[in-house]
This record gives structure tokens, C-alpha cells and sequence, in this order.
């Protein structure tokens, strides 16, 4: 039975008479539900940028593994050798060059060819090097798959060759593995042991007698590692565990920006690029400043998704560059954005396609019969103006045509306010009512506390995908921290988010992922190095959120102890109730005050139980407190609570968040 909001209010000032001065008092009804709650509300973004996937999220533990680096807009052919030293160590004499001649594949153009004399050496030093040492980070007794294309350009005995993990001067680290190159290109692999633990390894490799001898596509990856048998060598396993406690119900990819293209359209992410064994992968320039390997493509992205219990959301180019980066070529013309639409036509068959279609085989082929889980497709990331609207229009109903069941998501722009955002609302609310509209802002922090109610007022006839947002805190040593009061004000603002999840059908923190010391944008939602995973305030706000939703929101009123109802923008004091369909109420409060606060949670309906045993997960600290490497000094902290009479009594402290559970 629904009760209205004047009986739960009236309840809640009977009850005040026995309360604590300075006590507030939560009332909460199981059986007033409001709506229904969005089961696809909380989710993930996934970006290569702050080298989350290369150099992260990628098992691949060697940089420029193929010699592709090539940077966009100032190609310089040395930016080939990038993570490379050839000639490293002292010994044997030669010379290194590149080649594109009779490659190992036309989307892999790029490799070396060395003149060398015995004892000539050569390394790849892993991400996070420098000049003096490598970054390849290893464990004593685990063991690490080498793989490396070779072939003998010339007539005459095997060139043979040794690889070894070292340090950069050369120390031993490793057993070796050997190496003989045939007269066409070929794979050479071997598994080799740690015998030390090191984070700063290089892979040597030493040319046993004179020889000339062509490289390309070498690789180094842990063996302990997910998706080993993923055409693109498989992901790292200590982050796709952190994605996994998120328990996403989504996962966009494979990026914003990354999408789009840049400048050119040679730089459009084209999904075609990244699929199929890895050494034929076209490698493509990262918006952000390095190179994309797409050992993660779209085969892996879906996989990944499988992996940590997520519904696939992939991102597509609308036929307009990224508008954000003043672009230096036109829009696609229609007979070019024909061609894309079919690429993006021929994406849905690779998801969905039965082994018998083209797609659908090629999706076999690399190791998934079945189709993908796909839902849900964006077209177009942070884009505005009819230029956008125009082209999505035409892509979108040619999916319809082909694929009534998708959702087709559609941008309107990377701003929270103002004209522009204004106007792309309206846009879509006249022209793609039926579709869901993304939103992406960043703000300060004090911007998510001042509109927790944004969604309140608005038609809910066009749903809205929060796909970007995060608090912006002052920067300090050149970073916006992830400190404990932004993610604060994010958990305030998803309150809100929750109270109005009947509109908001999805919601995702951006960026997820960053590597020390080579990061491009701040904050983050997770920090991580060669073998450290950093789980930020921000991190647990939205594990905790995630991990206790309802599937339905339920009433409930905040009051004081002369039954006056607190509001949150006064009282630094937010909160959320929802119910599952099998009966657990989850509690969700945030105090972003310094004050501590005395809450008497009311459960209706449940009086006459006693001694019931709930939960209570706690996440308090310093108002500035941010999560290290060396230290996590923010992580939730959980504890039983008795409920009495439907009665539980919650302190908060200044500046936490709480989850209330009561099975």
C-alpha cells in the first residue's frame, strides 16, 4: 500500500517526543515505493588515457612493442625507437634501422632490421623507465611469456640470439630463452622464470654470433594474467579485480575523445582496426599524447564485460571530429558517412551476428560463438550543434532499421549549463525524444552539493545516461586530488542521482583509470603502477553506492528533534533509501559537514521486530585525506547494528558517508 508523504511526516513528528535533542531522525517506509530504480544506474568508463589501457590495463609489459610509434601531427622517424635502446650494454658492434619493406603484416608496417656482431645487445625497458633504468616490474618465481617475430633476411646460418630480463646495466634477473630466426617471418616463445623480485627490469636481448636479423611484435606479459587465450594476449589481472568489486552494470568504452579522432581522420577509431590476431592490428595515435597498441579491441572490450558481470556500451564516432579540438578537416560528406554507417552496422553483426554472417563468423573465429550481451550503442561523444545532431540522425536510423531492441544514445555536449547545454536539450527532446541523452560535466566540488536536486523538475519522457562527471578539487602540485571531500560531494550529488534514477538509466565516473607519474588528467577513480593498485575515496564511494542499491526507491524524511524536516543544502546532511524485491532496505547517508551527526534511522512496518542485526558501512576521514601508494588512509569500514523496535541509532562523523543495510 503506497502512503502519502503527510502520514510518513506525521509519523515521523510522533516519534520525535522520545528523541535526543540534537538527533535526527530518519523515517523510512519499505512500502511507500516512488519508482522503480534503473537497474543499469551505476557503471563504468573506460579510457585510454593516463596510459589506462596501454601501459595499465593491457598485460603487455613492453612499450612500442612493434615499432609503430609515430606521433599524429609531428611524425619524426627516431619516434620509431621509442622504449627501445639498441646497442645497450657493451659488447659485439652493429647498427639498427628501420624498415617498412616486406613487413611482418600492411597494418604493422614498421620494424628493425639489425646488422650485428656477436655479443650486441639491445633492451626494451617497459613503461615507467628512464635512460638509467627499466620498468618492468617482477616477482621472484613467477613466470613471464616472451614472444617476438623474427626472420633472416639474408642467406646463410640461423641468426640465433638469447633473451633474458636484466636491469639496465645488465644484472641478471631471469633464466634465458633462445632464439633462432628462420628465412620468413616467424613467432619465437618462451616462458621465462623470475629469479629476483625487481621493479625496474628491462628485457635484454644479445645477438649470439654476426648475423643480420629483422624484430617486430616482441611481447612480455605475466602469465598469472586474465583473458591469456584473448587474441589480443589477455588484460591485468590485479585491475580488472578492482573493476570487478565496482559490480558495474555497464562498461562504456572504448573511450570519449578517444573516439572521435583528433585533428584528421586518420586518427577516427575504427573498431575494424582492433580486431583479429594481434600482430595484424593497425596501431593509431592516442588523443593523449602516446600510442594506441589496441591489444584491448573490441573482441577484448566485450570479453572484459563478460568478465566483471557489465552490459557492453560501445562508443562510436558520429562522422564529425572531435569538436572540442578545433579540428583540421570537415565533417564526413554523405557518401563518407555511408561507409561509416555501414562499419557501424557491421559492429552490431560482430556483437550479435549468428557464426553463419560474416561478422558473426569473424566473432567465432577469435574464440565467441555466441553472441555478445549489446543493448545499448552511443554515437557521438560530447558533440553539439545540428553539425552533430544532423549526422547522428542518419546513423541512428539505419541502426533502428537493422536493430530495433538497441538503445541509441546520443551526446548533448561536455558542459553542465549555458546555451550550449541548453540548446542540445532541447534538441533532443524535440528530435530523439525515444533515445537517452549523455551528459558529461566536470564541476567544482561546492557545484555537486548545490544541485542535488538538478533532475528533480525534469520531463522524464527522454531518459539521460550521466556518462562523464567528477569533482574538480583545487589543483595542488599540478593534480586535482581524489580527496575525501570531493568524492563526498559526488556521493551527495549521487543521492540525487539515485532519488531520480526513474530519468538517470545510467551513470559513470570518468576518467576510472591512472598511472603514477604518467597521467594526462586528474582525478581519477583509480591510481595504479607496475604492480600497485591505488583505490581512491572516490573509488569506495562508488563501490558502496553500486553495492547497495535497491531495486526500488522508497520515501523517506529527514527531521530534527522538534520534528521540523532537515534539509540537506543547510545541514551538509543527504540521504537515499531503496528496497530490493526480496525486502533489504539500504540506507545511504553523507555528511560533507565538519559536525557530527546523531541520526535514529525508523524503519515502518517493522516496530514490532527486535534484535534484528543490520549492517553499517563507514566511510570517514580528514576533509583533504587522499589515498597513496604507500598508504590508504580512506577505506570503508563495516560493523553489525541492532535494529530495536525498527530503531537503529547512527552517528556519523564529520565528513563520511554511511551505508544502513537491514536484511
Amino acid at each position: 500500500m503506497r502512503r502519502g508523504l503527510s502520514l510518513l511526516a506525521a509519523l515521523a513528528l510522533m516519534m520525535t517526543a522520545c528523541a535526543a535533542a540534537g538527533e535526527e531522525i530518519l523515517t523510512v517506509d519499505p512500502e511507500d515505493v516512488i519508482h522503480e530504480i534503473s537497474p543499469t544506474l551505476y557503471g563504468l568508463f573506460f579510457e585510454d588515457i593516463n596510459h589506462g589501457a596501454d601501459g595499465g590495463l593491457y598485460a603487455e609489459l613492453l612499450r612500442n612493442r612493434s615499432f609503430e610509434y609515430e606521433q599524429l601531427m609531428n611524425p619524426a622517424r627516431h619516434q620509431h625507437m621509442t622504449g627501445w635502446i639498441f646497442d645497450a650494454l657493451s659488447g659485439g658492434s652493429g647498427k639498427s634501422e628501420i624498415r617498412t619493406e616486406d613487413s611482418l603484416h600492411p597494418n604493422n608496417p614498421t620494424y628493425v632490421r639489425l646488422y650485428a656482431g656477436a655479443g650486441y645487445t639491445f633492451q626494451n625497458l617497459g613503461y615507467g623507465q628512464s635512460d638509467f633504468q627499466g620498468g618492468i616490474p617482477l616477482t621472484a618465481g613467477e613466470t613471464y611469456e616472451l614472444c617476438l617475430w623474427t626472420r633472416a633476411p639474408e642467406a646463410g646460418p640461423a641468426p640465433r640470439m638469447t633473451a633474458q630480463l636484466t636491469t639496465r646495466s645488465g644484472a641478471l634477473l631471469s633464466d634465458e630463452a633462445e632464439i633462432t630466426a628462420g628465412g620468413e617471418w616467424a613467432k619465437q616463445t618462451a616462458v621465462m622464470t623470475a629469479e629476483k623480485y625487481a621493479e625496474d627490469a628491462c628485457l635484454t636481448f644479445r645477438v649470439a654470433e654476426d648475423c643480420t636479423v629483422d624484430i617486430d611484435m616482441a611481447s612480455l606479459m605475466p602469465t598469472d594474467r586474465i583473458g591469456a587465450d584473448w587474441p589480443g594476449g589477455g588484460l591485468r589481472r590485479d585491475l580488472v579485480e578492482a573493476l570487478a568489486e565496482l559490480k558495474p552494470r555497464f562498461l562504456r568504452f572504448p573511450g570519449g575523445c578517444v573516439t572521435e579522432g583528433s585533428w584528421t581522420w586518420d586518427n577516427l577509431y575504427r573498431w575494424k582496426d582492433t580486431i583479429g590476431p594481434v600482430e595484424e592490428r593497425k596501431e593509431n595515435w592516442n588523443t593523449w599524447g602516446y600510442m594506441q597498441s589496441y591489444g584491448i579491441g573490441f573482441y577484448e572490450y566485450f570479453r572484459l564485460c563478460e568478465e566483471i558481470g557489465a552490459l557492453p556500451l560501445p562508443v562510436v564516432g558520429s562522422g564529425v571530429l572531435c569538436q572540442a579540438r578545433e579540428p583540421a578537416e570537415p565533417p564526413m560528406n554523405d557518401e563518407e558517412l555511408e561507409r561509416w554507417t555501414q562499419d557501424i552496422l557491421d559492429l552490431l553483426e560482430f556483437a550479435l551476428g549468428t557464426p553463419e554472417t560474416p561478422w558473426g563468423a569473424k566473432r567465432a573465429e577469435m574464440g565467441h560463438p555466441e553472441p555478445f550481451d549489446l543493448r545499448f550503442l552511443a554515437i557521438g561523444n560530447e558533440n553539439w550543434a545540428n553539425i552533430y545532431f544532423d549526422r547522428y540522425e542518419k546513423i541512428r536510423n539505419r541502426v533502428k532499421e537493422v536493430r530495433p531492441e538497441i538503445t541509441c544514445i546520443v551526446a548533448n555536449g561536455p558542459v553542465a549549463e549555458g546555451s550550449l547545454y541548453y540548446s542540445g536539450r532541447s534538441a533532443i527532446l524535440s528530435r530523439f525524444p525515444e533515445d537517452v541523452a549523455d551528459e558529461h560535466y566536470y564541476m567544482e566540488s561546492g557545484w555537486f552539493l548545490k544541485n542535488t536536486h538538478r533532475y528533480d523538475l525534469y520531463p522524464r519522457e527522454t531518459k539521460i545516461f550521466l556518462g562523464e562527471y567528477a569533482a574538480h578539487e583545487p589543483a595542488a602540485g599540478g593534480r586535482r586530488p581524489n580527496n575525501l571531500y570531493s568524492a563526498l560531494c559526488e556521493a551527495a550529488y549521487l543521492t540525487g542521482i539515485e532519488r531520480n534514477s526513474d530519468l538517470i538509466v545510467m551513470s559513470c565516473y570518468a576518467p576510472l583509470l591512472a598511472r603514477m607519474g604518467q597521467d594526462q588528467w586528474t582525478p581519477d577513480l583509480i591510481w595504479f603502477d607496475g604492480r600497485r593498485v591505488v583505490r581512491t575515496p572516490n573509488y569506495y564511494i562508488q563501490k558502496m553506492f553500486s553495492s547497495s542499491l535497491g531495486d526500488k526507491l522508497i520515501r523517506s524524511v529527514m527531521t530534527d528533534d522538534r520534528g521540523e524536516t532537515v534539509k540537506d543544502e543547510g545541514a551538509g546532511l543527504y540521504h537515499t533509501a531503496s528496497v530490493t524485491d526480496d525486502g533489504t532496505v539500504y540506507v545511504k547517508l553523507v555528511n560533507v559537514s565538519g559536525k557530527e551527526k546523531k541520526i535514529n534511522i525508523r524503519v515502518s512496518g517493522r516496530e514490532a521486530e527486535s534484535g534484528t542485526k543490520g549492517t553499517l558501512l563507514m566511510l570517514a576521514g580528514e576533509r583533504l585525506a587522499v589515498n597513496s601508494a604507500d598508504k590508504e588512509r580512506i577505506t570503508p569500514v563495516g560493523t553489525e547494528i541492532v535494529f530495536t523496535g525498527g530503531n537503529a541509532k547512527v552517528t556519523l562523523p564529520g565528513y563520511s558517508a554511511a551505508v544502513v543495510t537491514l536484511p
